[in-house]
């Protein structure tokens, strides 16, 4: 399979416009007046979380099984994956430490920054990181570094890998070490799930099955319009942390439309709207980003214009501005250029490495 997947960039924007939407309502019950304008079933955008974690294990087999395995590429696995999300990461969470320090400067008002150690290194906690998405990239490093061991021992076929840690999971919530602490609530939580199934869909698709793409994708569509046209004011909020039913009913019609969207790719060519790829190229800036966005325009327009129902339009109609414009600046001025720089610092790393590991046998 090629190295880009189209579809699966699509994919991505799909699921960070959910979250933007989402928090857009959020935001519009936190700076706007009286009467809220959008609709509560918006506020399901939120699984767009469960539709990355998917995507994320897709990606993951698809970058593992078409590459090199052995301890030097899952070092070099493991080092992509922390470039990939650190830096940028680091970057917005910099301009939202500085927002805050001016909220408080000219506003006085002070904002709790209790972890920060586990905030800049994506650790474990009971808080959310400054940037409140944060919480799932720390879900996301803990795929890297579990599946960089099935990168690392090429014996290992991937089946049985996902089988096991599978397994694992499963045993683990029914001894209740769930719970125990902030790191077990990551290693032992039903959203791994998501991750391994996302994986599993990339091995079916990339042996050739793919002949019930169509259905797929229509089902999923179908199956996720009616659990939030119909039934949000039950889902929402009520089992966003209810981690095995949350799993349980987004998962599906999310693998439904992953397989669908992979596997029209992959045997007929079918591509998503060019616009859509390319927020999903946008995603991960968008995702970062639209929370700082939020607080400067939101912050601004409740000061400039009094509450009322021209207020949260005006509100409604920034916030989706700032944020879109926020993301792809932020994507194009920052995320590329770290993405190139850490490439060619990984280069360099590991082509080092890869000449001391040599060397001895040279002079032996």
């Amino acid at each position: 399979m090629k190295e880009r997947l189209e579809n699966i960039q699509a994919l991505r924007g799909v699921a960070a416009l959910m979250v933007l939407i989402a928090h857009i309502v959020g935001a519009e019950g936190d700076y706007g007046g009286n009467g809220a304008i959008l609709p509560h079933f918006l506020y399901m955008g939120v699984v767009g979380v469960d539709l990355f974690f998917l995507i994320s294990g897709f990606v993951m087999t698809h970058v593992a099984l078409s590459g090199e395995r052995g301890a030097g590429p899952a070092w070099r696995f493991l080092y992509n994956r922390a470039a990939r999300i650190y830096p940028v990461y680091w970057a917005a969470t910099a301009l939202l430490i500085v927002l805050y320090a001016g909220k408080q400067f000219f506003f006085a008002e002070p904002t709790p920054f209790p972890n920060p150690v586990e905030t800049i290194l994506l650790l474990p906690d009971d808080q959310y990181p400054l940037i409140p998405v944060g919480w799932t990239l720390v879900h996301e490093m803990y795929f890297y570094v579990v599946f960089t061991i099935f990168v690392a021992f090429r014996p290992l076929r991937l089946p049985v890998f996902l089988g096991v840690w599978a397994a694992i999971i499963i045993a683990a919530l029914a001894l209740g070490g769930f719970g125990v602490n902030a790191w077990t609530k990551i290693a032992f939580n039903p959203l791994t799930f998501e991750f391994i199934i996302g994986a599993l869909i990339a091995l079916a698709v990339r042996r050739g099955v793919t002949r019930l793409a169509y259905p797929a994708l229509i089902a999923g569509i179908a199956i996720f319009s009616i659990q939030t046209l119909l039934f949000s004011d039950k889902l929402y909020p009520n089992v966003m942390g209810q981690f095995v039913l949350r799993a349980a009913l987004f998962a599906p019609p999310f693998a439904l439309m992953l397989y669908g969207a992979a596997a029209l790719e992959r045997s007929k060519g079918a591509l998503a709207p060019a616009w859509l790829r390319r927020t999903g190229d946008a995603s991960y800036s968008i995702y970062l980003i639209h929370i700082p966005a939020f607080l400067v325009t939101g912050k601004l327009i409740s000061i400039a214009v009094e509450d009322s129902r021209l207020d949260n339009l005006l509100l409604i109609a920034v916030f989706a501005a700032s944020a879109l414009a926020a993301g792809v600046a932020l994507h194009r001025l920052v995320e590329r250029q770290l993405l190139l720089a850490t490439k060619k610092l990984g280069d360099r790393l590991f082509a080092a490495r890869s000449q001391q590991t040599v060397a001895p046998e040279k002079a032996w």
